[in-house]
């Protein structure tokens, strides 16, 4: 009935996709403890910086994949960056949230593609535990979206700035249907499972542990949090320092197997320059706090002033006035992620686990 694979190995995983989620969630709730806003805003933004390293490293520094994806790679980047300064000045929270669901997509596909390498690595699954697998996940993540008390104000504040409020009836209503279709979906997919396994197929239980570890780190933190920044500091330290140990294991080997040993990329990940890679992600996060370096206030030259814009208060809601402090945090957790965009972009097809090639390097 069952059957193990792993990632990378036993020991490895253990540490980077089992236990992780566990002590992202504790470092999170400890900077919420002891740590000011901007220092929570600083963390957020050292945790993710090094990672988008990583995504550089892999989508441009592979030859191969240079070639293959090049008109992706250099007119992708611009479009984006042209269109989230536009969002920024137009309608800020409602791009915030857009950002904030592509991050959440991005978060998701990477957990989903994780739980496609453990059935492959152990050949577990059946042809359509994939597709369960992956409508679990959105289940799983619309329903804390729509029902978390740290998103439930966000979505609440911009329907009532685009005058299309919702009566507390309405919004009861909503997230009784969200709980009652992530319950059902639970059934379903149990009884998937069951299926599976009477069909003579097996199931990995590491993929289910680590799964469970993800969405632990993720229900938790929006419940027991009080800051967007805090739930974004738990998941960009399971998130991104898992990317970071999957591409440079990832591009290893590519380059080992293409025989491409000169390259810039290959000489970053080989087994004995690891401190030069951690020293180049520390360095591209230290080159981006520096361009950064000045207050949030200043770097929206004055332009986006969140507290203004969404001075009234939704008093049949009990929502109450957007404070200074709030408004910090969305604005930076709004900087945090409009830089995450061209790595959510690019992660989009350099990471296909349906590419024969891709799989090659996994």
């Amino acid at each position: 009935m069952l059957r193990t694979g792993f990632i990378l190995s036993r020991n490895a995983d253990v540490v980077w996709f089992l236990l992780l989620p566990y002590f992202a969630l504790a470092a999170a709730l400890a900077c919420q403890e002891w740590l000011p806003a901007v220092a929570v805003a600083s963390v957020a933004l050292w945790i993710t910086i090094p990672h988008h390293f990583a995504t550089w490293l892999r989508a441009y520094g592979i030859a191969e994949d240079r070639q293959r994806w090049k008109g992706r790679l250099i007119l992708g980047p611009i479009v984006i960056f042209a269109m989230a300064l536009i969002g920024l000045r137009w309608a800020p929270i409602t791009v915030l949230i857009l950002a904030i669901l592509w991050d959440k997509q991005h978060a998701l596909m990477q957990q989903h593609g994780f739980a496609r390498i453990y059935d492959f690595k152990a050949k577990t699954g059946a042809a359509w535990t994939g597709r369960f697998d992956l409508i679990l996940n959105w289940v799983l993540f619309s329903n804390l979206f729509l029902t978390s008390p740290i998103f439930t104000p966000v979505w609440l504040r911009e329907l009532y700035r685009l005058h299309l409020p919702l009566s507390a009836e309405g919004v009861r209503v909503i997230q009784q249907i969200s709980w009652s279709v992530t319950l059902g979906y639970a059934l379903i997919y149990a009884g998937q499972l069951w299926w599976t396994v009477r069909q003579g197929d097996r199931l990995n239980p590491i993929k289910y542990l680590f799964l469970a570890s993800s969405y632990f780190l993720w229900y938790y933190a929006a419940w027991h949090t009080a800051s967007v920044l805090v739930y974004a500091i738990a998941g960009q330290i399971m998130h991104g320092c898992q990317y970071i140990v999957i591409s440079y294991w990832y591009t290893r080997n590519r380059t080992e197997r293409c025989g491409d040993l000169t390259s810039w990329a290959a000489s970053l990940v080989r087994p004995a320059h690891l401190r030069l890679f951690l020293v180049g992600c520390a360095f591209y996060a230290f080159v981006y706090q520096l361009l950064i370096g000045q207050s949030l206030e200043d770097f929206g030259f004055g332009a986006l002033q969140l507290q203004e814009q969404y001075s009234a208060p939704i008093r049949y809601l009990a929502v109450s006035q957007m404070d200074s402090r709030v408004a910090y945090d969305l604005f930076a957790a709004a900087l945090v992620e409009f830089t995450s965009l061209t790595h959510y972009y690019l992660d989009s097809f350099i990471w296909k686990v349906s590419d024969a090639r891709t799989r090659e390097g996994l």
